[in-house]
Protein backbone atom coordinates (compact mmCIF):
# COMPACT_ATOMS: atom_id res chain seq x y z
CA UNK A 1 0.00 0.00 0.00
CA UNK A 2 2.93 2.80 0.91
CA UNK A 3 5.39 2.03 -1.75
CA UNK A 4 8.07 4.70 -0.48
CA UNK A 5 8.96 7.42 2.31
CA UNK A 6 10.94 10.53 1.47
CA UNK A 7 12.15 13.44 3.60
CA UNK A 8 12.72 16.86 2.72
CA UNK A 9 13.73 19.94 4.61
CA UNK A 10 14.22 23.35 4.34
CA UNK A 11 17.75 24.25 3.95
CA UNK A 12 19.38 27.34 3.97
CA UNK A 13 19.05 27.10 0.05
CA UNK A 14 15.61 26.08 0.08
CA UNK A 15 13.50 22.85 0.19
CA UNK A 16 15.85 19.76 -0.87
CA UNK A 17 15.18 15.81 0.03
CA UNK A 18 17.76 14.15 2.53
CA UNK A 19 16.86 10.85 2.33
CA UNK A 20 14.37 8.58 -0.42
CA UNK A 21 13.25 5.13 0.10
CA UNK A 22 11.51 5.00 -2.99
CA UNK A 23 11.88 4.24 -6.27
CA UNK A 24 11.64 7.24 -7.76
CA UNK A 25 14.19 9.10 -9.41
CA UNK A 26 16.46 12.19 -7.86
CA UNK A 27 15.17 14.62 -10.13
CA UNK A 28 11.19 13.48 -8.90
CA UNK A 29 12.42 13.50 -5.48
CA UNK A 30 13.86 17.35 -5.59
CA UNK A 31 10.69 18.80 -7.26
CA UNK A 32 8.47 17.06 -4.73
CA UNK A 33 10.21 18.74 -1.89
CA UNK A 34 10.27 22.35 -3.97
CA UNK A 35 6.25 21.60 -4.86
CA UNK A 36 5.00 20.07 -1.98
CA UNK A 37 6.79 22.05 0.86
CA UNK A 38 5.49 25.39 -1.71
CA UNK A 39 2.23 24.08 -1.50
CA UNK A 40 2.18 23.21 2.32
CA UNK A 41 3.11 26.60 2.98
CA UNK A 42 0.91 28.53 0.82
CA UNK A 43 -1.10 30.53 2.73
CA UNK A 44 0.16 29.71 6.33
CA UNK A 45 -0.20 33.25 7.89
CA UNK A 46 1.77 34.03 11.00
CA UNK A 47 4.35 31.78 12.15
CA UNK A 48 2.27 30.50 14.94
CA UNK A 49 0.05 29.07 12.79
CA UNK A 50 1.46 25.70 12.65
CA UNK A 51 0.60 22.68 10.42
CA UNK A 52 2.93 20.04 11.91
CA UNK A 53 2.34 17.10 13.14
CA UNK A 54 -1.21 16.95 10.86
CA UNK A 55 -1.58 14.75 7.96
CA UNK A 56 -2.01 16.31 4.30
CA UNK A 57 -2.35 16.06 1.12
CA UNK A 58 -2.62 13.68 -1.10
CA UNK A 59 -0.49 15.81 -3.60
CA UNK A 60 0.55 13.95 -7.05
CA UNK A 61 4.17 13.29 -7.32
CA UNK A 62 5.94 15.09 -10.28
CA UNK A 63 6.59 13.64 -13.10
CA UNK A 64 4.90 10.37 -11.99
CA UNK A 65 1.49 10.18 -13.05
CA UNK A 66 0.40 7.09 -10.90
CA UNK A 67 1.68 7.82 -7.58
CA UNK A 68 0.61 10.53 -5.08
CA UNK A 69 1.52 11.47 -1.49
CA UNK A 70 0.68 12.21 1.75
CA UNK A 71 2.67 14.92 4.32
CA UNK A 72 3.53 15.32 7.54
CA UNK A 73 5.27 18.48 9.09
CA UNK A 74 7.27 19.21 11.65
CA UNK A 75 10.46 20.91 12.75
CA UNK A 76 13.74 20.17 13.81
CA UNK A 77 17.08 21.52 15.66
CA UNK A 78 19.28 22.69 12.84
CA UNK A 79 23.14 21.53 13.06
CA UNK A 80 24.17 25.08 11.50
CA UNK A 81 22.30 27.64 9.98
CA UNK A 82 22.77 31.40 9.24
CA UNK A 83 19.20 31.70 8.21
CA UNK A 84 18.26 33.46 11.74
CA UNK A 85 13.99 32.24 11.16
CA UNK A 86 15.84 28.69 11.20
CA UNK A 87 18.14 29.21 14.10
CA UNK A 88 14.54 30.57 16.11
CA UNK A 89 12.11 28.58 15.00
CA UNK A 90 13.86 25.28 13.79
CA UNK A 91 14.28 23.93 10.56
CA UNK A 92 11.32 23.04 8.46
CA UNK A 93 10.77 19.09 7.56
CA UNK A 94 8.57 17.00 5.80
CA UNK A 95 7.93 13.05 5.92
CA UNK A 96 5.96 12.16 2.35
CA UNK A 97 4.38 8.58 2.45
CA UNK A 98 4.38 7.82 -1.53
CA UNK A 99 1.32 5.35 -2.13
CA UNK A 100 -0.08 4.38 -5.95
CA UNK A 101 -3.27 6.56 -6.89
CA UNK A 102 -5.28 3.58 -7.86
CA UNK A 103 -5.50 2.99 -3.81
CA UNK A 104 -6.12 6.50 -3.22
CA UNK A 105 -9.79 6.06 -1.87
CA UNK A 106 -8.30 2.84 0.19
CA UNK A 107 -5.77 4.81 1.89
CA UNK A 108 -8.09 8.38 2.67
CA UNK A 109 -10.07 5.66 4.59
CA UNK A 110 -6.97 5.32 6.63
CA UNK A 111 -6.17 8.87 7.02
CA UNK A 112 -6.84 9.26 10.77
CA UNK A 113 -5.16 6.05 11.62
CA UNK A 114 -2.06 7.06 9.36
CA UNK A 115 -1.87 10.37 10.89
CA UNK A 116 -1.85 9.40 14.55
CA UNK A 117 0.70 6.55 13.79
CA UNK A 118 2.90 8.70 12.06
CA UNK A 119 2.76 11.63 14.50
CA UNK A 120 3.76 9.64 17.36
CA UNK A 121 6.74 7.97 14.99
CA UNK A 122 8.26 11.28 13.54
CA UNK A 123 8.42 12.67 16.83
CA UNK A 124 11.35 10.95 17.88
CA UNK A 125 13.35 13.08 14.84
CA UNK A 126 14.46 15.76 16.78
CA UNK A 127 17.77 16.82 15.19
CA UNK A 128 18.72 17.54 11.98
CA UNK A 129 20.69 14.70 11.60
CA UNK A 130 18.18 12.03 12.70
CA UNK A 131 16.55 13.07 9.46
CA UNK A 132 19.26 11.10 7.61
CA UNK A 133 19.84 8.25 9.85
CA UNK A 134 19.02 5.17 7.71
CA UNK A 135 17.88 3.07 10.97
CA UNK A 136 15.49 5.62 12.12
CA UNK A 137 14.22 6.48 8.93
CA UNK A 138 13.47 2.31 8.04
CA UNK A 139 11.59 1.78 11.08
CA UNK A 140 9.16 4.43 10.28
CA UNK A 141 8.58 3.50 7.21
CA UNK A 142 8.31 -0.27 7.94
CA UNK A 143 5.83 0.80 10.31
CA UNK A 144 3.71 3.00 7.94
CA UNK A 145 3.69 -0.09 6.00
CA UNK A 146 2.95 -3.01 8.49
CA UNK A 147 0.20 -0.78 9.91
CA UNK A 148 -1.48 -0.08 6.28
CA UNK A 149 -1.04 -3.35 5.49
CA UNK A 150 -2.89 -4.83 8.85
CA UNK A 151 -5.75 -2.45 8.51
CA UNK A 152 -6.25 -3.53 4.56
CA UNK A 153 -6.08 -7.45 5.68
CA UNK A 154 -8.49 -6.84 8.43
CA UNK A 155 -6.11 -7.67 11.05
CA UNK A 156 -6.15 -4.31 12.59
CA UNK A 157 -9.99 -1.98 12.81
CA UNK A 158 -9.56 1.09 11.81
CA UNK A 159 -12.41 2.91 14.97
CA UNK A 160 -11.41 6.42 14.66
CA UNK A 161 -11.75 7.30 11.16
CA UNK A 162 -13.52 9.89 9.69
CA UNK A 163 -14.61 10.48 6.20
CA UNK A 164 -11.78 12.34 4.37
CA UNK A 165 -12.86 14.52 1.21
CA UNK A 166 -11.25 13.15 -1.65
CA UNK A 167 -10.39 16.36 -3.19
CA UNK A 168 -9.54 16.85 -6.42
CA UNK A 169 -6.31 16.10 -7.56
CA UNK A 170 -3.65 18.64 -8.17
CA UNK A 171 -2.90 20.56 -5.23
CA UNK A 172 -3.62 24.34 -6.20
CA UNK A 173 -6.22 25.64 -8.14
CA UNK A 174 -6.23 29.34 -9.28
CA UNK A 175 -9.93 31.92 -10.27
CA UNK A 176 -11.03 34.90 -10.63
CA UNK A 177 -14.31 36.36 -10.80
CA UNK A 178 -16.95 38.29 -13.37
CA UNK A 179 -18.47 41.22 -12.52
CA UNK A 180 -21.60 39.11 -11.51
CA UNK A 181 -19.09 36.70 -9.20
CA UNK A 182 -19.08 33.57 -11.44
CA UNK A 183 -15.98 32.29 -10.95
CA UNK A 184 -13.18 32.23 -13.39
CA UNK A 185 -10.49 29.34 -13.82
CA UNK A 186 -7.07 30.79 -14.37
CA UNK A 187 -4.83 29.18 -17.03
CA UNK A 188 -1.14 28.26 -16.38
CA UNK A 189 0.03 31.14 -18.69
CA UNK A 190 -3.09 33.42 -17.22
CA UNK A 191 -1.53 36.63 -15.81
CA UNK A 192 -2.45 36.47 -12.34
CA UNK A 193 -1.73 40.07 -11.59
CA UNK A 194 -4.05 41.43 -14.46
CA UNK A 195 -6.86 40.35 -11.82
CA UNK A 196 -8.65 42.60 -9.00
CA UNK A 197 -8.99 39.49 -7.11
CA UNK A 198 -7.65 35.82 -6.73
CA UNK A 199 -9.43 32.90 -5.31
CA UNK A 200 -6.39 30.15 -4.46
CA UNK A 201 -7.85 27.00 -3.63
CA UNK A 202 -5.52 24.88 -1.83
CA UNK A 203 -6.40 21.10 -1.49
CA UNK A 204 -3.33 19.94 0.48
CA UNK A 205 -4.12 22.40 3.08
CA UNK A 206 -7.95 21.96 2.61
CA UNK A 207 -8.06 25.80 2.65
CA UNK A 208 -9.49 28.58 0.27
CA UNK A 209 -7.74 31.83 0.02
CA UNK A 210 -9.68 34.85 -1.10
CA UNK A 211 -6.80 37.59 -1.87
CA UNK A 212 -7.20 41.30 -2.72
CA UNK A 213 -4.99 41.94 -5.45
CA UNK A 214 -5.13 45.27 -6.39
CA UNK A 215 -5.94 48.27 -3.92
CA UNK A 216 -9.28 49.83 -5.51
CA UNK A 217 -10.78 46.63 -5.38
CA UNK A 218 -14.73 47.24 -4.68
CA UNK A 219 -16.48 45.65 -1.67
CA UNK A 220 -19.09 44.42 -3.44
CA UNK A 221 -16.15 42.50 -5.35
CA UNK A 222 -14.85 41.25 -2.50
CA UNK A 223 -18.24 39.90 -1.07
CA UNK A 224 -19.02 38.29 -4.64
CA UNK A 225 -15.57 36.14 -4.21
CA UNK A 226 -15.97 35.44 -0.77
CA UNK A 227 -19.42 33.66 -1.57
CA UNK A 228 -17.91 32.23 -5.02
CA UNK A 229 -15.51 30.89 -2.44
CA UNK A 230 -17.98 29.59 0.50
CA UNK A 231 -20.12 28.10 -2.77
CA UNK A 232 -16.66 26.29 -3.89
CA UNK A 233 -16.33 24.91 0.08
CA UNK A 234 -20.25 23.96 0.67
CA UNK A 235 -20.63 22.25 -2.78
CA UNK A 236 -17.59 20.69 -3.70
CA UNK A 237 -15.63 19.92 -0.62
CA UNK A 238 -18.85 19.44 2.27
CA UNK A 239 -17.60 22.44 4.07
CA UNK A 240 -14.66 20.99 5.54
CA UNK A 241 -12.48 23.52 4.01
CA UNK A 242 -11.14 26.72 5.63
CA UNK A 243 -11.97 30.29 3.87
CA UNK A 244 -9.44 33.31 4.68
CA UNK A 245 -9.13 36.78 3.05
CA UNK A 246 -6.19 37.91 2.78
CA UNK A 247 -5.27 41.46 2.55
CA UNK A 248 -2.26 42.39 3.82
CA UNK A 249 0.02 43.55 1.09
CA UNK A 250 3.58 41.46 2.51
CA UNK A 251 1.59 38.43 3.20
CA UNK A 252 -0.09 38.74 -1.15
CA UNK A 253 3.97 39.10 -2.03
CA UNK A 254 5.05 36.26 -0.57
CA UNK A 255 1.96 33.92 -2.22
CA UNK A 256 2.22 35.12 -5.23
CA UNK A 257 5.86 34.67 -5.09
CA UNK A 258 5.37 31.10 -4.05
CA UNK A 259 3.07 30.79 -7.06
CA UNK A 260 5.74 31.87 -9.73
CA UNK A 261 7.90 29.43 -8.34
CA UNK A 262 5.22 26.70 -8.45
CA UNK A 263 4.76 28.20 -11.99
CA UNK A 264 8.04 28.13 -13.35
CA UNK A 265 8.99 24.35 -12.14
CA UNK A 266 6.09 22.62 -13.71
CA UNK A 267 6.89 24.47 -17.00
Amino acid sequence: MIKGLICTTMTDMGPYPLLNLSSLSEDTTVKLSVIGMTILSMGAGTVAEKQHYRLHGSIPVPDSPDYEALAMSFTVIPKTTKDARISQHGRESTIWLIFESKNREQVFSMHSIIEKTLRKESKVLKEEDDLIDPGKMQTIFNRMKTLCEEVSNGILAVTEYQPQVLAERGGLEYYTINDVGDPLLLQPNDEIMENSVLILVNTVLKRILVIKLKENVSQRLIFLAGRSASNFNSNRFKNEFTIRNVSDPLEIEMIIEKIGILREISE
